[in-house]
């Protein structure tokens, strides 16, 4: 659909100011036509989007990196993240509490017996035809240990800083972090 501005302007000047009017008004309404549209390739919401094991590791090395990057006399550096797990899920659950009270009555003597019971049930949800748990909450994967290669690594204080900011960012023990000199 091809569109020639010059003709519609000079079709505007000729027949005047009403005119002008009917195609604000269809400018208009293309305009609200295009703001109902979804550009985007992915349908899906963006807080239910997951990623993969390795999108995430890769992901991180790149922030950590960038980050480390920022450091003075840190230099050219690489980073590598090794994971202990994968990403969990955590599911909503119902708690069912059961308590039985019985009172026996036997003879000489009378007896009280109490039987509480608790059970845990995954929540379930209709969505589209599909049941699935409802997940509450998404831990993301723990990592085991981080790797940093680093040009800058012949300064004790330039690996304590990156030890320091590793450590901090990622929630890891710096026990379980290593800086070295870049060949």
């Amino acid at each position: 659909m091809k569109i020639d501005v010059m003709k519609i302007i000079e079709k505007i000047s000729q027949k005047g100011k009403q005119n002008i009017f009917i195609v604000i008004g269809i400018v208009g309404i293309f305009l609200i036509l295009i703001s109902e549209m979804d550009f985007s390739s992915n349908k899906g919401n963006k807080s239910t989007e997951h990623y993969s094991i390795n999108e995430y590791k890769v992901q991180t090395e790149k922030e950590i990196t960038s980050l480390l990057k920022e450091i003075n006399g840190v230099g050219n550096v690489k980073v590598m993240i090794t994971l202990e797990s994968g990403e969990e899920n955590i599911y909503a659950q119902k708690e069912k509490n059961v308590n039985d009270y019985k009172n026996d009555k036997n003879q000489d003597r009378n007896q009280e017996v109490s039987k509480n019971t608790f059970e845990n049930e995954v929540v379930i949800v209709n969505n589209s035809g599909n049941n699935s748990a409802l997940v509450e909450k998404v831990l993301q994967p723990t990592i085991q240990g981080v790797a940093v290669v680093c040009s800058g690594a012949d300064d004790v204080s330039v690996v304590s800083a990156v030890t320091n900011s590793v450590s901090v960012v990622l929630n890891v023990p710096t026990h379980k972090i290593c800086v070295t000199k870049m060949r």
